[in-house]
């Protein structure tokens, strides 16, 4: 009975008032509100495409904080003539002649299904900038003995021996640099190879110096190969069945040689020293290998000022 009389009192106040439904089921949208809609949609169009004419008036009038191209040679013409008044020795950036890599000698076209072996270097200025890392190209099928010859030494051998560490010794403008005294770094010096009791001797005249960046293994008075070797900057036909060519620069910085060329004196002495600072090979598979640094205590030597 009391039950019942719950009952009603709850469907009396439901009546009354309207009740509670809990549903989430919305009215369909009216003309009205989705006029409103439209309305705010617009409006918020509106703003976007403003703020977007603002923008692309600032982007027509903006300068970057950085200056322009033009305005960067005009400042490098004026700090270069700078350096060029105060420098106490010839910048290698600054040397205006050109070396000609252009010039190409069918001789050293590498014939089809033949190997040949590659190495790197790269050369630098002690105390000063890198001048670059050149790839040099071995005839190992047309001088195969002084190729092996070279390879050791730029591998390393046993005994310390290596030409990472050396220097140029002798540099003539325009003509050509000297290097890979293993022993006294100064030209003097004569490598034997391991298990040697004399240099090696001249293998072949085959090839010529016919054209820049062409690498010739150097042939003392006595026919003696002592592994210092040539890098010349122009075609010198007076080397020809001098010394022994046997190799060539493939890649590299396009101004290796002049920058090489430019810490030459007349007389062949350096500005600067010029040293390897790394050599490497790589193998058939492609790899590189890097070579081990000369560890021989060269003696001490005069400098030569400029």
């Amino acid at each position: 009975m009391n039950v019942n009389k719950e009952l009603l009192k709850r469907i009396n106040l439901i009546q009354r008032t309207g009740g509670f439904v809990d549903c989430w089921m919305r009215p369909e949208p009216t003309n009205t509100y989705n006029k409103l809609l439209c309305k705010q949609r617009q409006r918020n169009l509106d703003e976007i495409r403003k703020n977007n004419l603002y923008f692309y008036s600032r982007l027509l009038i903006a300068r970057s904080e950085q200056p322009l191209t033009k305005e960067l040679e005009e400042h490098w013409k004026e700090t270069k003539h700078k350096l060029i008044l105060g420098a106490s020795l010839p910048f290698i950036l600054f040397k205006t002649e050109k070396i000609d890599r252009d010039i190409r000698d069918p001789s050293f076209d590498r014939p089809l299904n033949v190997y040949r072996t590659k190495v790197s270097m790269e050369v630098g200025v002690v105390g000063g900038s890198k001048i670059g890392k050149v790839t040099i190209e071995l005839f190992n099928d047309i001088v195969p003995k002084t190729c092996q010859l070279f390879l050791s030494l730029v591998r390393g051998d046993p005994f310390g021996h290596a030409y990472a560490g050396t220097r140029f010794f002798r540099i003539v403008p325009d003509l050509y640099c000297r290097g890979g005294d293993v022993i006294k770094d100064n030209g003097f010096g004569c490598y034997l190879p391991e298990g040697q009791t004399e240099p090696m001797g001249v293998e072949c005249y085959r090839l010529k110096h016919t054209v820049p960046g062409v690498l010739s293994m150097v042939v003392s008075s006595d026919n003696e190969v002592c592994a210092q070797f040539n890098i010349i900057f122009k075609p010198l036909p007076q080397f020809d069945g001098k010394h022994v060519v046997f190799g060539r620069i493939i890649g590299g910085p396009a101004q290796a040689l002049e920058r090489i060329s430019a810490l030459g004196l007349p007389l062949g002495t350096t500005t600067s020293d010029c040293v390897i600072r790394n050599c490497g090979w790589f193998t058939r598979s492609g790899q590189y290998r890097e070579g081990n640094q000369n560890t021989i205590k060269f003696p001490p030597r005069r400098k030569v000022k400029a």
